[in-house]
């Protein structure tokens, strides 16, 4: 009994500080797993970087693409940002 509730707080912790992306390159998709900087329970999450296309600069993001990357920069690369400039933008694409 004690090490089904070992296991399952472990499992509760696991899910607060691993996180996820999944990559979106033409050859080689893959999920990439990464230890979250603040605890969420968010774990998959949207890196707009990791793909072929090109980037887009920050007036073309829409708002759910810029609550995107503002989750991923809080929560992958400790960045907590508005996103007001494209040099916050940028910020959080040359991690």
């Amino acid at each position: 009994m004690k090490r089904l509730i070992v296991f399952l707080l472990m499992l509760c912790v696991a899910h607060l500080y691993v996180g996820f992306y999944k990559t979106r390159w033409a050859e080689d998709n893959k999920r990439v797993f990464f230890i979250k900087k603040y605890p969420s329970l968010q774990v998959e999450f949207v890196n707009l970087f990791a793909s072929d296309a090109d980037d887009k600069p920050l007036y073309q993001l829409s708002p759910l693409e810029r609550a995107a990357v503002r989750d991923y920069c809080k929560y992958r690369l400790g960045i907590e940002t508005d996103l007001k400039t494209q040099a916050d933008l940028d910020a959080c694409k040359e991690r």
